[in-house]
């Protein structure tokens, strides 16, 4: 089984769109993995983004995408490799979630978040694109 580590924003593309973030989450050969910061920050956004709902319609959202993120593995563990992940990406949130990806070691690390996508990210894991990944598995 191939293990991926999926960040936030292939996260709420996969719930809430039928592209190929989707079918991603939906893929029954892969490992998902993510941060527990990756899963603070689907949440944060869901919340923001559907806060003109009554509280018990936002409440079922909420749900719903726990649900979801049942089925994700999340990290919590990866303060040991901040030092790297200090030098290699901006952001304090970002840095968390490429700590986390250096501490797990998946097989791929699929993120739509251009300011990973540089020399010294792909040096150390492995970056690709939802539709390569879904490619690799037919």
């Amino acid at each position: 089984m191939i293990t991926v580590f999926i960040d936030t924003n292939v996260i709420i593309s996969g719930i809430f769109f039928s592209g190929l973030e989707a079918k991603i989450l939906d893929s029954r050969e892969l490992r998902l993995v993510t941060a527990d910061i990756c899963r603070e920050e689907t949440l944060e956004v869901v919340e923001r983004k559907f806060e003109v709902l009554s509280s018990r319609s936002l409440e079922k959202v909420l749900d719903e995408v726990e649900e979801a993120l049942m089925d994700i593995e999340v990290v919590e563990e990866y303060r040991e490799k901040m030092d790297i992940a200090e030098r290699c990406v901006e952001g304090e949130n970002d840095r968390k979630v490429l700590a986390a990806v250096l501490a797990y070691e998946p097989d791929y690390f699929v993120t739509g978040d251009g300011d990973f996508h540089n020399e010294d990210v792909k040096e150390r894991v492995d970056i690709i694109e939802s539709r390569k990944l879904l490619e690799k598995i037919k």
